[in-house]
């Protein structure tokens, strides 16, 4: 996901100015979100800090579109029909339409507030610590997690990747009680079912899985054939499947029904999934409240996981 998609930065410069404004926020423009916080979220470094936030990594687009409407609707347009041989008359002629397709998404609104006073951010100094950048980077941290907790399993009145009801399925035996051949074949025959499904579209071809920590850990430590070599599962996966990205997240673990663990196979292409969220995550400016009280409001808005082609996803579930 882009750093412009999820965050308005403009807001975060105004947060900056009127910072830099306030008696003690002298500091606040060199430390407070650009240079530090916001500068953190590529992926590369952003995972080492939040490794369970799946979504970040999960190459899904996060798409702006939609602004302070209500509700997101998305188009597609299928040709249909076709062509036939020629004849006498104009009636014998094919005909050649366009079908469309499309769906709604409801739009909410997140918002919230931290509060704080000159007492305090004194206090802070003498730990060394910036109470305004402090107070951002805890509004940053929770917006990305409801972010990731709504775009994987929904909870905004939709469904999220991990239980969209709109991917065909399949079940798994647990993964603790298959031999190391039963696990490559389970993820494997997962990702060939679902490029079966498309005819290897390459726009609809599954280029990522995604599954619980425990389960691509798993894959990870279990050799395949200790009389062929030290290769793990999942290094073969990876070998007969180069242009898969296997990830995990804490979520899959009971994203089923059930609760049981959930592994998905997916194409992150935009044709056929994007990540809706119509107003990224923006700051207030800080607001003097008193003689000694300060304010700062953030919010956004999001719609969540808009899948545009079903046939672009396939779930296991058990493993």
């Amino acid at each position: 996901m882009k750093l412009g998609n999820l965050y308005n930065l403009r807001s975060f410069e105004a947060f900056c100015d009127s910072a830099s404004r306030q008696q003690g926020f002298t500091d606040a423009y060199a430390g407070t979100v650009l240079a530090r916080n916001l500068t953190a979220i590529d992926p590369r470094i952003f995972e080492k800090k939040f490794p369970e936030l799946a979504l970040i990594n999960s190459g899904i687009e996060a798409d702006n579109s939609g602004g302070y409407a209500r509700r997101i609707q998305s188009l597609r347009l299928q040709d249909v029909g076709g062509f036939t041989t020629s004849g006498d008359s104009a009636d014998n002629k094919g005909k050649i339409s366009l079908a469309g397709e499309d769906s709604f998404l409801r739009v909410i609104e997140r918002e919230s507030h931290s509060k704080w006073t000159d007492s305090e951010i004194r206090e802070a100094e003498l730990q060394n610590i910036n109470l305004p950048q402090r107070y951002i980077q805890a509004h940053n941290s929770i917006y990305m997690r409801e972010i990731d907790a709504i775009g994987l399993t929904g909870g905004i009145g939709n469904e999220g990747l991990l239980n969209y009801s709109g991917f065909d399925s399949d079940t798994s035996a647990a993964i603790g009680t298959l031999t190391p051949e039963q696990m490559y074949s389970a993820i494997g025959d997962a990702i060939t079912t679902q490029r079966n499904a498309v005819n290897n579209t390459p726009e609809y071809s599954g280029n990522r899985v995604v599954t619980s920590v425990a389960v691509l850990n798993k894959l990870q430590a279990t050799i395949l054939n200790t009389a062929g070599g030290s290769m793990s599962v999942l290094a073969a996966l990876r070998a007969n499947f180069p242009d898969v990205e296997f990830i995990s997240s804490f979520r899959a673990s009971d994203a089923g029904a059930g609760g049981v663990s959930t592994t998905v196979v997916y194409s992150n292409n935009s044709e056929v999934m994007k990540m809706r969220i119509p107003q990224p995550l923006t700051i207030g400016e800080i607001i003097k409240l008193g003689s000694f009280d300060y304010q700062v409001d953030s919010k956004y808005r999001i719609a969540g996981l808009d899948v545009l082609e079903d046939t672009g996803g396939f779930i296991l579930t058990g493993l």
